[in-house]
């Protein structure tokens, strides 16, 4: 089942509005590639469409890290849902970065929440 941070707030002003997105995947398991999925999206400030601004599936081979980054223009609300499939030693996280890369959010996979489905992108 897919996992997702949540409707999380970015201040569209002031030193804890985060610009972009970094989302790390690690394979830890010695043997078994796992095959990712990511969907991101973001919220501008009346929070009536979800928007994408991300959507990736790949192979993360044995004791490999992928790590992704997504631009969070206008955004004054952010959401990542992630997956993956074979392995059972992965771990992914979510960092929001401001302009200099100082982390402003952190969600780590284990403060994540359980979703029945990834949303539909149109």
């Amino acid at each position: 089942m897919p996992n997702s941070t949540g409707l999380i707030y970015n201040p569209s002003t002031g030193g804890t509005q985060s610009t972009q997105l970094i989302v790390t995947c690690i394979n830890d398991s010695l043997n078994a590639p796992v095959n990712v999925e990511l969907e991101v999206f973001r919220w501008d400030t009346t929070q009536l469409a979800r928007i994408p601004i991300g959507h990736d599936l790949f192979e993360l081979l044995p004791q490999a890290t992928r790590t992704l980054i997504y631009p969070l223009i206008n955004a004054a609300f952010y959401e990542v849902q992630s997956d993956y499939f074979s392995a059972t030693s992965t771990v992914i996280h979510v960092f929001g970065v401001d302009s200099t890369g100082q982390t402003i959010q952190r969600v780590l996979q284990s403060e994540m929440t359980l979703i029945d489905r990834f949303t539909n992108i149109p």
